[in-house]
């Protein structure tokens, strides 16, 4: 039995063992971090930058968990603590020797595994007490200070603890350096490969596959407990106490695993590729399968797959299954001509691969055409993209404005009102997707995009994105009409305080008014557009144009971190425009009364600049852009591409400059001809406020630049002329 003495020597003799690693790690915790505080309090000594209200906190940053500097420092520190500390199992010589010592391994195993430990801690105090006594001395230390580096402190020995153990797992499991490296490679990536390389098939394969949210996250999350850096990297990021329990539970458990495996381990696994022969298939079979997939989707992008046979996708897997197969058997084996050994269990790789891939590219399993039963799903939320897209969506939560995603915030209740739209989707998408495979999608522009996330009773969420067929306007107009649909689409008209509003302006075509309002009269302002938006109907939004927009500003508010430190330096300002239209009685005569009117005549001062935008040939005409004649070239048939008649006579009506060439048809317009022109405009396209399907590439586009107060200030406003207008005169 070892005495407590005998286990302090050992202690001490492994230390002097690892000087090396003691200096390195010195240097490399005290001198940078405490000299970088010195040049920059030395850098603003004798005046204080008032704006930066996070000064204290800013030199206390490269101790902090958010930190580059202490990330690289621990990750490299834990692989050299790890192999300086057990890379002896490399040796036979030494494994001897260490094996022929009175001293449990248990014993042996505690005193290396601590002195990896102290190596990066000790320095690591040093360095906050250094640091600590520069910024006392300098009149810079405060509590912030002893917040930001205790935090960074926790996360990051608690990172290095996870990755430190978890590499001494890998010394314990190989036999040499070089597979060490690769095994722990493995270790920490083959989960995040797997759950890649598996989206990338379902982002390719199944139309209805939404990478919108967190998917990818919540992936990952869910599979933490077989990905050890994940921990570490969401620490660093945010360091929350729950998933910091967790890492704490999964180190222990990890330490306890590397135990057993480093005592039961035989002393004839050095030099070995594997010390545990039933490692070697786990590796080998995992590795070849990813391989295949890879590859074989590298192969199948490059052959630029479509409807076809996805041949090419299986000679890839093929490819990456062999290759890898070879590249392993000759490293487990260090014999070249062992490459080729255990060839069955490569042909089922092989085989396993191509079903997998086959399954995926034919959705065998009906990915694309899943629809929850009504009475499993809890709630709903839609997401129509493109409808109100000139509007950002934010709300204001626990007394800060953020950004959001529609589908992650809303809940429609109302299943029997949303499921006969969801059921369209659904089909719709089976049309887009038969088009997809015609290679002729891009013809298809009635298309639009929906994201739909299912919350399931079960407390699943499953998410998809649509392709709708039009507007769907009958089915989806009770969705847009409901509190719960708006509630979330206009979050800032609904949740935004009226006392943060700092401005509103009005607008109607190149008519402009800003108003000063008083608390009460923006207390009625929000009450009174809650009230018309409500009541709203869908078919106003997409079949009439707005009489106004307005324009709530709110702020400035100040930016809060993660460890509530304001930065005033830092302020934002939010704007969103709101259509306004005919049916909102209530809000224009509220605007009136204050000096707005949506009839007022523009004067004209000279100072104006007008561009117009001719239509958009490509869009407008799709593929009857070009004409193909088809001849053979050999034994191969050829199509060479023409501009068609049809379009050359179309160029010549819309009366294109002679000089006019790709990318330049946006041209001028003169002075004489502001008015002229003016008088022809619609003021907003509508695709800009409400309807995703119009489309303004048929039609003349016309930008008008008003000078307003400022130095080189402009306001831009845009407008549409149809395209049958005749513009003859703007080419006089």
């Amino acid at each position: 039995m070892t005495s407590r003495s005998s286990f302090f020597k050992l202690l001490k003799e492994d230390l002097r063992q690892r000087l090396w690693t003691i200096i390195l790690a010195a240097i490399v915790f005290i001198l940078p971090v405490p000299i970088y505080l010195a040049m920059e309090i030395s850098n603003t000594s004798g005046y204080r930058i008032e704006r930066w209200t996070n000064y204290i906190s800013d030199l206390a940053s490269p101790m902090a968990a958010d930190s580059a500097w202490m990330v690289l420092i621990t990750v490299v520190g834990a692989f050299i603590c790890a192999v300086s500390g057990f890379g002896y199992l490399f040796s036979k010589k030494k494994v001897d020797f260490f094996h022929s010592l009175p001293v449990k391994r248990e014993t042996l195993f505690a005193v290396r595994y601590i002195n990896g430990i102290l190596i990066y801690l000790v320095p690591y105090l040093v360095m906050l007490l250094v640091s600590f006594v520069i910024l006392a001395v300098t009149g810079n230390f405060e509590s912030v200070v002893l917040t930001v580096t205790g935090k960074g402190l926790l996360v990051h020995l608690l990172g290095y603890l996870t990755i430190y153990t978890t590499l001494i797992l890998c010394v314990a499991f190989v036999g040499n350096i070089v597979v060490f490296f690769a095994v722990s490679g493995w270790t920490f990536g083959i989960t995040l490969a797997t759950m890649l390389i598996y989206s990338w098939f379902e982002e390719k394969f199944f139309d209805t596959f939404s990478y919108m949210g967190d998917v990818y996250a919540d992936r990952i999350h869910a599979l933490r407990f077989l990905c050890p850096g994940y921990f570490y990297v969401m620490a660093v990021q945010d360091p929350e106490v729950s998933l910091l329990l967790q890492q704490l539970a999964f180190t222990a458990v990890v330490a306890v695993i590397t135990l057993l495996v480093y005592r039961s381990r035989p002393s004839d696994g050095a030099g070995k590729a594997i010390s545990f022969p039933i490692l070697k298939p786990v590796i080998r079979i995992s590795v070849e399968l990813l391989a295949g997939a890879l590859i074989g989707m590298l192969f199948y992008e490059m052959a630029d797959g479509s409807g076809r046979f996805p041949g090419w996708m299986l000679f890839g897997i093929v490819l990456g299954v062999v290759l890898s197969h070879m590249l392993i058997q000759s490293i487990f084996h260090f014999d070249v001509r062992k490459c080729f050994a255990d060839k069955v269990s490569m042909f089922v790789c092989i085989a396993v691969t191509m079903a997998f891939a086959l399954v995926m590219r034919y959705d065998v399993f009906g990915y694309d055409m899943y629809l929850p039963k009504a009475k499993k799903i809890e709630s709903v939320a839609i997401d129509l993209q493109s409808l109100d897209n000139r509007r950002d969506s934010y709300i204001y939560d626990n007394g800060q404005i953020r950004w959001f995603d529609e589908v992650t915030e809303m809940k429609l209740l109302d299943i029997a009102a949303v499921y006969p739209y969801l059921e369209v989707l659904v089909e719709d998408s089976a049309i887009y997707a038969d088009r997809l495979d015609s290679a002729m999608a891009y013809s298809y522009n009635e298309f639009l995009g929906v994201e739909v996330a299912y919350h399931l009773k079960n407390g699943k969420t499953v998410q998809r994105r649509y392709r709708v067929n039009g507007m769907r306007e009958e089915l989806f107009a009770p969705i847009f009409e409901s509190y719960e649909y708006k509630k979330v689409h206009y979050g800032d008209i609904y949740t935004i305080p009226s006392g943060l509003i700092k401005s509103v302006s009005a607008r109607c075509a190149m008519n402009t008014c800003v108003m000063e309002l008083s608390q009460a009269e923006k207390d009625e302002l929000m009450t009174v557009l809650n009230r018309e938006l409500a009541a709203m109907t869908l078919a106003e939004k997409l079949h009439t144009q707005p009489v106004a927009i307005l324009d709530l500003t709110v702020g400035p508010m100040s930016r809060v971190d993660a460890y509530g430190n304001s930065y005033s330096s830092n302020l934002n300002v939010y704007s969103n425009e709101l259509p306004i239209y005919a049916s909102y009685t209530e809000t224009l005569r509220f605007l009136a009364d204050r000096g707005f009117v949506t009839d007022a005549e523009y004067e004209w001062t000279g100072k104006e600049a007008m561009r117009v935008r001719l239509p958009e040939i490509e869009y407008k005409y799709g593929s009857d852009y070009y004409v193909g004649e088809v001849y053979s070239a050999g034994s191969v048939e050829v199509t060479e591409y023409a501009l068609s008649e049809d379009m050359k006579q179309i160029m010549q009506t819309i009366a294109y400059p002679e000089d006019w060439g790709y990318g330049d048809n946006v041209i001028p317009v003169e002075p004489e001809d502001f008015e002229r022109l003016y008088a022809l405009c619609t003021w907003e396209p509508l695709c800009r406020y409400g309807d995703p399907t119009y489309d303004v590439y048929e039609d003349y586009r016309v930008y008008l630049d008003i000078p307003q107060d400022g130095y080189n200030m402009y306001e831009t406003f845009n407008y549409v002329v149809s395209k049958d207008a005749d513009l003859s005169f703007l080419f006089d």
